[in-house]
This record gives structure tokens, C-alpha cells and sequence, in this order.
């Protein structure tokens, strides 16, 4: 069931009736409005936040200035009083600087083009960053020289993003662009206000997207004309450089005779399964390697020495062909492309003049002067990619030519790279071994220079010390050095101590006619050592036995002391011998000539000498005879021994007649025969 009708209204009250009610009506008149006081703080204070009362007419703020003229005077009087000065004073807010505020303007215009090309437009542009953007449009459009003699600005702007459009920006841009392709572009509006796009899409716009039927031509005819003129000097001085250097190769006879010796060399000393009668240049690396037996020179040292002092006319090669290393850093392929490249930049530019997007300015800019610009210039590029045409054609020739000639492949693609190459480091290594070759020499002739010196001083201090009065004629041993040589052979020639100890321990025992047995031996039987000598048949003697201890002490005493006269003697001759020697040598030696004093006096002292050594000749034979004499009366009868006498050399027919003195003959004395009884055995010192 529905809600119950409403109540039907009751009859209008009479007229002069009461309305009735439950409360007193209070007749509320309209709410104030809230209105500013005219007295306003100079700078922004900080804000008072409260809760505002919506109906105040019932509250305590209702008698609070009601009106507004006695709120007016409520502030007069505040500020007479320095209330809002001290307010505004104490609670003063603080600025809020707008931080970026240009970026939100920026974000206000429509950017259409990407990121990465907006970036590029302010770096490649930057130049113009303080220029408007209409002002930069009218430069590119007019061509002025600002912009294409600036290498950044030309560079980006044929750069494949200003000259190929993306199909998305080209939909997006459409709107805010004109045709000038049409008959009547230039009072044609455009269906959106290209002012709503930041000023990277303006230029854009108004340049590579308006003027993209003719863009890519435009800019490099453009190009051309700053770049013709530098790159013809740089390729033609490479291409003429490689001209020169080949026919240097081909006109320098000292390098082929260089190269007929190093293989006249080569064949000699190979074997016969090596010879050749000729070699490729990449061998001339390999002189290097092959080193002499002290590993210190090698063969390409040898060529150059042999060059240098046999052929010296060929020397001059180095200067001849020395453009060959600067020639190695050029790649002739490489030079060869970017002629090629030159030439057909040249070529496809007046084709674009003459009947391609160049060719008909109506579809132009209103204000584009490209076709001016590049008309001017295109005169000297056409002659300039002719003179580019035979200079290229010269030294493809002259190239293939000087390859053929030293035997090398022109075909192949590494021979003609490193053909340049392989000649610059024979010339290199060339004036390395030159260089390694002439310090040598000089060293080598400095120490000659240095022997010599000394030769010279040595010379000159014998002549001094000759020339000196009182002196023989000859150097003394102490100036010469001859003593301390001569000391140093008596050392070695005298016995060692340990020698001298067993030699004097066997004298001793010989004079005491004792034998010293050594371990293992058998000894004699003493009876049989007291026999006295007996003849057997065969002839031979027995042992002798001494008549007396006495006699064999005196003996043995003066045995011991012409031993230690024998020994004595013998190191004296020696030592005579010896200094003799050393006097002979430095005589012998001495180139100056000896001078009647001088020989006077050596004959002088040989003669000496010679009285010297027969006085002890004769003092040893009487020594040996004395002792033959007290043996033969101490000891039992036998046959007599004559000591043996070893005879001196004769001398030398080969020696010129000098006289030399003769080594000490040599005694051999027999020995008595030991005795030992029981009431005197044998005994042996061991000191």
C-alpha cells in the first residue's frame, strides 16, 4: 500500500487575523558580509588558521564592530597605536621564489619532435641561443654566412634526422605546416598556429619539414661549396705526394745496386737449392735477423758497412727514396675512394642543378637563395674535379707501375698496402745499423788512439831514463815493474814448507844410516846390518858399516851443511837466472838503440857472473872431494865413487850469441851404509 494522501490545506486565515506560533517572531535582517579592512600590511604575513563561525549575529561577536565604519576606526586606532607595524614586524612571511616557472611556460607549448633531436638542436645551435626564432629560420632560409661557414650547424643539419622525416612527426606537424610546393602557399594559412610549438619545432617546421622535397640536396650543395676548395689541396698533395715518391723508387740506381749486393751476398751464402735471381721486398725485413757467431752485428750492419767504406756512392740512397716513410701512413685505396668520392660529390650537384630538386626554384622558399650560393661556386669545382680526375688516373698508373717493376703483385690487395711499407723500414733500419756501425768504429778507434798514447809515453820514458847520467841504459826492475814479477816466480818456485821438513827429516836419516820402514814392511835383521861388506860374484857390495859413532855425527854435520850450501846456492842461480832473463827480455823488447856505455857494462856484468859461478863451481867440487876423502878413512874399503856431476848445456848456436847463465850442476852423493846394535838401535826423528 502507498504512503496516505497529504492533508488537504485548510481555508486562507481572514484578513487583521494573528498568526499564532509557538516562539516570539524575531525579525533577523540579512547576514553581514565579511569585507577587508582598507589598512593592509605592505609585504605577505604569515596566515592565522581558525575555525570561523558561521552565524555570529547570536554569539559574542555580534556587538564586535557590527559596522563597517567602526571597524575602520577600530584599525585607525591599531595602527596609530604601532599594533600592526609591530605585527607585520614580528610575522612577516617568507618569499616563495617561483622555481621553475620558465619550464612550466615551456611545458605549456607542444614539443613534437623526440628528446634526442631537441637535445641536439641546443647543442648544435647554441651559437644562436640569444637570437629569436624567426631571426634563425631567415638565416638557414637565406643561406647567410653565418650559418654555412659554421662546420657544427652545417654538419647537423644534414644529419639523417633533419633530412628523413618520420612518418609520425609528419602527421603530427601537418597542421602547422604550409606547401610550398603549391601555386599559392604563400597566401595559404595554415589550419594551426605554429606559435603553440616550442621553438626546437619552429625551426624544424619551418626548415627540414617544409623544405624536405629539396632539403637533402640543398644542404650538401651547400656543403660543397665550404669544402670543395680544402679537400681538392689535401687529396691532390696525397695523390701528387705518391706520384713523386714511385718515380723516385724507379729513377734511384743506388737502391737497386744496394739490392744486386744484398742478393750477390745472399747467394754466396746459401746453398745451391737457395740461390735466386731476385727477392721480393718483404725479405729486406729479414737482414736483420741473421746475427754473426759473437751475436753483436748482423747481416743488414754488414751491407751498410760494406756500402759505406767500398761503394760510397751508393750511400746517397736514403735522401733518394727517403719519401717513402712519410708514404707509409697513406692508404692508397682509401686515397683512391675519396677522389673517387670528390669527383662524383662534384658530379652529383651540378645534376641537381641542372635537372634535379635544384633544378626549378618555383618549388622554393619565397626567400631561399640556395641556387644563388651554389651557382657561384660551381665553376671552379667543375675544373677542380677534372684536374681531381687525372691526378687520380697519374697515380694509379705510376703506383701499379713501381709495384710491377720491384716484382711485387699489384692485384693484391695486402702487396699494394704495405708496399710503401716494407721499403720505409729497410730505410730505417738502414740508418740504425749506419749509426750502431759508426760508434763502433769510433770506439774502437779511440782505443787504438788510447793504446798508441801509451806505447808513445812508455817510449818516451825509457829514452828519458836512458838519456839520465849514472844510470846502465836501462829502466831499474823497481820503475819497470821487474821485481815484483820477479818476486812473484821465487814464490812459486820456492818448495813449500812441508817439503823442506822432509827433506831435511831423509838427510838426517841418511847421515845417521838409518831407513825408515813403513807399516806392513819387514824389518832387516841387525846382525845382518853389521856385516861388513863382502864382495859377492856377481860384484856387487853389502852394506858398510861406520868405525865410529864420532865420525858418522861429523859426518852427517858436514853433509847438512853442504846441503843447506847446495840448497842456497841453487835459489841464488835461479834468482840470478831469472832477473838475467827478465834484463834479456826488456833488451830484447826495447826498440831504441844501446849505447856504447851501456853494452860496456853488461859485458861487464856477465863477466862477473861468470868469475861468480866458477868460484862456486870450484868451492862445491872441493866440498865433494873433502867429504869422498873422510869416508874413504871412516868406512870399510870400497870400490870409490867419483860423484856424479851432471854437465852443463852447451849453448844455444840459435841465440844469437848472447850468454846465458847455465843452471847449477847437479851432485849426487851415495850414502853410507846405516849401523844399528842392540845397545844402539835405529832411531827415526819424526820432528
Amino acid at each position: 500500500m502507498g504512503p496516505p494522501p497529504p492533508p488537504t490545506p485548510g481555508p486562507p486565515p481572514m484578513p487583521g487575523a494573528q498568526k499564532g506560533g509557538y516562539l516570539p517572531q524575531t525579525n533577523f535582517g540579512p547576514v553581514p558580509t565579511i569585507s577587508m579592512p582598507f589598512i593592509r600590511p605592505k609585504k605577505k604575513l604569515k596566515a592565522l588558521h581558525w575555525e570561523k563561525v558561521d552565524a555570529p549575529q547570536v554569539t559574542v561577536w555580534a556587538s564586535h564592530t557590527p559596522t563597517h565604519a567602526s571597524k575602520e576606526e577600530k584599525y585607525m586606532e591599531l595602527s596609530r597605536k604601532g599594533v600592526l607595524d609591530e605585527v607585520e614586524k614580528l610575522f612577516m612571511a617568507k618569499e616563495i621564489k617561483k622555481i621553475g616557472g620558465t619550464s612550466r611556460q615551456k611545458e605549456e607549448k607542444k614539443q613534437l619532435i623526440s628528446n634526442d633531436l631537441r637535445k641536439t638542436f641546443h647543442i648544435s645551435l647554441a651559437k644562436f641561443s640569444q637570437i629569436s626564432t624567426e631571426e634563425v629560420i631567415r638565416m638557414i632560409i637565406h643561406c647567410d654566412r653565418e650559418v654555412v661557414a659554421n662546420e657544427t650547424v652545417m654538419n647537423f643539419l644534414q644529419k639523417d634526422d633533419m633530412c628523413v622525416i618520420p612518418d609520425n612527426t609528419a602527421k603530427l606537424m601537418a597542421p602547422y605546416s604550409k606547401d610550398w610546393t603549391g601555386s599559392d602557399a604563400l597566401r595559404t594559412e595554415t589550419e594551426q598556429d605554429p606559435n603553440e610549438l616550442t621553438r626546437e619545432d619552429q625551426i624544424y617546421l619551418h626548415t627540414a619539414f617544409e623544405l624536405r622535397h629539396y632539403w637533402k640536396a640543398r644542404i650538401r650543395a651547400l656543403l660543397l661549396t665550404r669544402t670543395f676548395e680544402p679537400e681538392y689541396d689535401e687529396i691532390s698533395g696525397q695523390l701528387r705526394e705518391i706520384v713523386k715518391v714511385s718515380e723516385s723508387l724507379r729513377d734511384s740506381v743506388a737502391l737497386m745496386n744496394i739490392l744486386g749486393l744484398i742478393l750477390d751476398i745472399g747467394n754466396y751464402m746459401n746453398d745451391s737449392n737457395k740461390q735466386a735471381t731476385g727477392f721480393k721486398l718483404s725479405s729486406l725485413s729479414r737482414l736483420g735477423m741473421v746475427k754473426d757467431e759473437k751475436n753483436e752485428s748482423t747481416f743488414a750492419d754488414l751491407v751498410e758497412r760494406i756500402v759505406r767504406n767500398q761503394y760510397p756512392e751508393w750511400e746517397h740512397f736514403t735522401d733518394d727514396i727517403g719519401g717513402v716513410v712519410s708514404a707509409q701512413k697513406m692508404n692508397v685505396e682509401q686515397l683512391k675512394v675519396e677522389a673517387k668520392r670528390y669527383i662524383d660529390n662534384i658530379k652529383n650537384v651540378q645534376a641537381s642543378l641542372d635537372s634535379g630538386n635544384l633544378s626549378d626554384p618555383k618549388k622554393f622558399h619565397p626567400q631561399d637563395r640556395v641556387s644563388q650560393v651554389v651557382q657561384r661556386s660551381m665553376k671552379d669545382a667543375r675544373r677542380k674535379a677534372e684536374q681531381m680526375q687525372l691526378y687520380l688516373d697519374e697515380m694509379t698508373r705510376s703506383y701499379d707501375d713501381i709495384m710491377t717493376f720491384y716484382g711485387e703483385d699489384s692485384t693484391d690487395e695486402n702487396a699494394r698496402r704495405d708496399f710503401f711499407a716494407k721499403l720505409a723500414g729497410f730505410v730505417i733500419e738502414w740508418k740504425k745499423s749506419k749509426e750502431k756501425n759508426v760508434a763502433m768504429e769510433e770506439t774502437r778507434r779511440r782505443n787504438e788512439a788510447s793504446l798508441a798514447r801509451k806505447r808513445a809515453a812508455n817510449t818516451n820514458a825509457m829514452h828519458s831514463a836512458a838519456a839520465t847520467p849514472g844510470t846502465d841504459g836501462t829502466m831499474s826492475p823497481s820503475s819497470t815493474g821487474a821485481m815484483d814479477s820477479l818476486l812473484e816466480k821465487l814464490r812459486a818456485a820456492a818448495p813449500q814448507a812441508r817439503d823442506q821438513r822432509d827433506r831435511r827429516r831423509r838427510a838426517r836419516l841418511k847421515d845417521r844410516h838409518q831407513i825408515r820402514v813403513a807399516s806392513g814392511q819387514t824389518m832387516p835383521d841387525m846382525a845382518e846390518l853389521t856385516k861388513p861388506e863382502v864382495p859377492d860374484d856377481n860384484g856387487d857390495k853389502g852394506l858398510l858399516s861406520p868405525q865410529s859413532t864420532t865420525s858418522g855425527e861429523a859426518n852427517s854435520d858436514r853433509v847438512g851443511d853442504m846441503a843447506a850450501i847446495s840448497e842456497g846456492e841453487d835459489i841464488a842461480d835461479r834468482a840470478a837466472s831469472m832477473l838475467q832473463g827478465l834484463r834479456g827480455d826488456n833488451e830484447a823488447d826495447s826498440s831504441r838503440p844501446i849505447s856504447k856505455d851501456g853494452s860496456l857494462r853488461s859485458r861487464r856484468r856477465r863477466e862477473s857472473a861468470d868469475d861468480e859461478r866458477r868460484t862456486r863451481r870450484n868451492r862445491r867440487r872441493t866440498a865433494a872431494s873433502n867429504f869422498s876423502e873422510d869416508r874413504d878413512t871412516t868406512m870399510s874399503p870400497a870400490p870409490e865413487q867419483e860423484p856424479s856431476i851432471i854437465p852443463e848445456e852447451p849453448p844455444d848456436p840459435d841465440d844469437d850469441g848472447k850468454k846465458h847463465l847455465a843452471a847449477p850442476p847437479l851432485t849426487v852423493v851415495s850414502p853410507p851404509s846405516p849401523e844399528g846394535t842392540a845397545s844402539k838401535p835405529v832411531q827415526i826423528d819424526d820432528d
